[in-house]
C-alpha cells in the first residue's frame, strides 16, 4: 500500500492548516538565509562600525572590542528570522481567489514523511482514483503542499505563480512538481499563453524543479533590502510558454496528475 497524492482545490476548512504548513516552509529558509548574510559586505561593516563606537565614544579597551562580533551576528540573527517570521505571516494570511493543495494518503502506521514521499508514484486531480478506493480506510490525509496563482501584472493573458510552499518534512520533490504541474494544465485549459515566477536566490532547489518542467530563466536582478545600503537579495525571474509546453511535455520527465 503506497502513498498517493491529490492535487484539489482549496477549500475553507484547509485555511488552519494552509497557514501553518505556508509559515513553516517560509521560516524553514531562515537559516540558510542568515549564513549567506554573515558572509555578506555589510556584516564586516557593522563591525567595523561597532567596534569604532566602542572604542572612540564608550572608551571601552579594544579587546574589549572584539565583543561587536558576538553582537553583530546576534542582531543579523534577529533581523533575519524577524523579517522571515514577517514574511510567513504575511503569505499566511494572504487571501487568493485560485489557489490549490496537494492532499497526501498514506498508511496510518506511517512514521518516516520524506520516505514517504519517496514513494509516491500517483497523483490524481480532484479526488482519489477508482482504484485506491479500497484503501481510503486505511489510510489518513494531511495537507502538505499548496500553490496559488493569480493574473499577472505586467501582462496580458499569462498568469503568474505565487504561494507556492511543501511541508520541509516530506520534502520539495516530488509534490512540487505535480503543484506546479497542476498550474500549467489550468493556464493551459484557460487558454493563458505565459506563465511566470519569481524565486530568491535561497530558493535554489525550487528554481530547479522550475527549470527541470521547463522554465527559462527570463531574467536576473537584485532587490534592494536596505535603502542606501549594499544589502541586496539576487532575485529570478522564470517563465515558460504553455504553447512551446504542451507541445514538448511528453519529453518533460515529470508526469502530469491524472483524472
Amino acid at each position: 500500500m503506497k502513498p498517493f497524492v491529490v492535487i484539489r482545490k482549496h477549500e475553507n476548512q484547509d485555511n488552519v492548516a494552509l497557514q501553518r504548513l505556508i509559515r513553516e516552509f517560509v521560516m524553514s529558509g531562515a537559516w540558510e538565509a542568515f549564513v549567506s548574510c554573515l558572509f555578506r559586505e555589510i556584516t564586516l561593516q557593522l563591525i567595523v562600525l561597532g567596534w569604532a563606537l566602542m572604542f572612540i565614544f564608550f572608551g571601552i579597551p579594544l579587546y574589549m572590542c572584539a565583543l561587536a562580533i558576538p553582537c553583530v551576528i546576534l542582531l543579523i540573527w534577529f533581523t533575519v528570522y524577524g523579517s522571515y517570521y514577517n514574511k510567513s505571516t504575511e503569505l499566511a494570511l494572504r487571501p487568493s481567489k485560485l489557489c490549490w493543495v496537494a492532499e497526501i494518503y498514506e498508511p496510518l502506521l506511517a512514521m518516516n514523511a520524506k520516505a514517504q514521499a519517496a514513494n509516491i508514484e500517483r497523483c490524481y486531480t480532484d479526488r482519489p482514483g477508482p482504484e485506491v478506493q479500497q484503501e481510503l480506510g486505511k489510510m489518513r490525509k494531511n495537507i502538505i503542499g499548496t500553490i496559488s496563482c493569480r493574473n499577472h501584472l505586467a501582462m496580458d493573458n499569462a498568469g503568474f505563480i505565487t504561494r507556492l510552499a511543501v511541508s520541509p518534512k516530506y520534502g520539495l520533490t516530488p509534490v512540487t512538481e505535480y503543484l506546479i504541474q497542476r498550474v500549467l494544465q489550468y493556464a493551459s485549459d484557460s487558454q493563458l499563453y505565459a506563465i511566470e515566477t519569481v524565486t530568491s536566490e535561497c530558493d535554489q532547489d525550487v528554481r530547479e524543479i522550475y527549470l527541470k518542467i521547463g522554465f527559462n530563466i527570463r531574467q536576473v536582478y537584485h532587490k534592494q533590502i536596505i535603502i542606501g545600503n549594499t544589502l541586496k537579495v539576487m532575485k529570478s525571474q522564470l517563465g515558460i510558454d504553455l504553447h512551446e509546453w504542451n507541445q514538448n511535455r511528453e519529453e518533460i520527465n515529470v508526469e502530469v496528475p491524472v483524472e
